[in-house]
């Protein structure tokens, strides 16, 4: 009985000399999370020439955003959504809030509100979701001079680095706007820009403004295509990639922008690589072009216009004669159409009193990039039509033909592709694809 109320004693004793209140280990968990909102404003605060951050959404595109926050909960903003929004900053409010984890919410509408809209008409996206981009972010660490934080409804990164004083005066100065201006007439002038790579292989990159998505495609030491996708953001004399594209060891997510030279280049490492740019796409057609739909083309296409312009081909004589001897009947289209896996149609639209279609269906084989093409059969507008249409009835039975891209010294000219006489590279049909 007196060692069990020995024991008893040595347990109150403990009990008594474990009290927590005195321990600032276990401090207030409001006063903590407290004094950590005021140290993450102290540190949005503290970038003298403002932030930029990029957000890269998950219903797509990518965007720079210009923030500058004042003590009093002020924020002024610019970003590249629109011309607006990149010419002009806006003032709005913000404010820091314990959620679960310390969160930055901009709680009056700016800019960073136009991609968080469900209405897909405003920045794009899905029909009442738009690009599921949030305006809550939580704050999710420290790296050097950046920020990282997490969206709290879509889960969107967003990073936010200190600007240098050149930098935010660049932006400031419309400098957003400036780089998708360049881009814009960068796209323009290089049709087909490519990356070359110290092997040889050449890397077809394809830049859309609309999606703000840059593609990278190359083919693989089998021939065979690969190719990968990822969003960007304008940012100052560069694009700024939502990831890394890469060919063998060379990774890059920049894509920078030379002002002097109007042209694009890429650091692999400490070596920097030249965008350079082709008369035509770098990535061959036969590997583009046939039946069924996997292929992104099967038909060519010479529309009401006539034969596209800056092209010399022997076929131009033959495609005149055709309309010579049609007279004052109009040929509206010449279409060249894959309708099967052995078979292709030449479909001649003319008008005379009415609309009518001159039909001529050959059986054709393939061998990679050569069509033979043999055992036409004609319909009968394609023989009521004969005469005029004899030019070209002889010139389809003088292949084989190889498919191929088509250049053109129209510098606006759409994308062309061709059949070309293997006899006579000289002479090939080509249009629209």
């Amino acid at each position: 009985m007196k060692n069990k109320l020995l024991y008893i004693v040595l347990v109150v004793l403990l009990m008594a000399g474990c009290k927590r209140d005195t321990d600032p280990i276990f401090a207030d968990p409001d006063t903590r999370l407290t004094a950590e909102l005021v140290a993450n404003q102290a540190k949005l605060v503290a970038a003298p020439n403002g932030w930029k951050a990029t957000i890269y959404p998950a219903g797509g595109k990518g965007f720079s955003f210009y923030f500058k926050f004042a003590a009093d909960g002020k924020v002024d903003m610019m970003a590249d959504v629109n011309n607006a929004s990149a010419t002009a900053p806006q003032t709005s409010t913000y404010r820091l809030k314990a959620l679960q984890r310390p969160t930055l919410i901009f709680d009056t509408y700016n800019y960073i509100h136009l991609i968080a809209d469900p209405d897909a008409s405003i920045s794009g996206g899905a029909n009442a979701a738009g690009l599921k981009s949030d305006f809550e972010f939580a704050f999710a660490g420290v790296a050097g001079d950046t920020l990282k934080f997490e969206g709290t409804f879509y889960g969107n990164k967003m990073s936010m680095v200190t600007l240098s004083a050149a930098e935010s005066q660049s932006i400031l100065a419309s400098g957003l706007k400036t780089m998708n201006d360049a881009n814009t007439a960068y796209i323009a002038a290089n049709k087909n820009p490519y990356l070359q790579f110290t092997d040889g292989t050449k890397g077809a990159l394809s830049i859309d403004p609309v999606s703000k998505t840059i593609k990278l495609t190359y083919l693989d030491s089998k021939g065979v295509v690969q190719s990968k996708s990822v969003t960007f953001a304008y940012g100052i004399n560069k694009l700024s990639l939502s990831g890394y594209l890469n060919y063998a060891s060379a990774y890059f997510n920049e894509l920078l922008y030379d002002a002097a030279s109007k042209s694009y280049y890429i650091m692999a490492g400490t070596t920097k690589v030249n965008v350079q740019n082709s008369t035509v796409p770098i990535i061959p057609l036969s590997l583009q072009f046939g039946f069924p739909s996997a292929f992104a083309y099967r038909k060519i296409t010479i529309p009401s216009t006539g034969l596209p312009t800056g092209v010399n081909s022997a076929f131009n004589s033959v495609y005149s004669e055709v309309v010579r001897l049609f007279g004052t009947v109009k040929v509206t289209s010449i279409v060249f159409t894959l309708i099967s896996n052995n078979q292709l149609n030449v479909d001649v639209t003319y008008f005379s009193t009415a609309t009518f279609v001159a039909s001529a269906t050959y059986n054709y084989n393939r061998v990679e990039d050569v069509f033979t093409l043999s055992s036409p059969v004609y319909n009968g507008n394609w023989n009521t039509r004969a005469t005029p249409l004899k030019p070209l009835t002889d010139y389809m039975l003088t292949g084989p033909f190889k498919i191929d891209w088509v250049g053109s010294t129209n510098v606006n000219s759409p994308l062309l592709g061709g059949l070309y006489r293997t006899t006579d590279a000289s002479s090939f049909i080509y249009g629209t694809l």
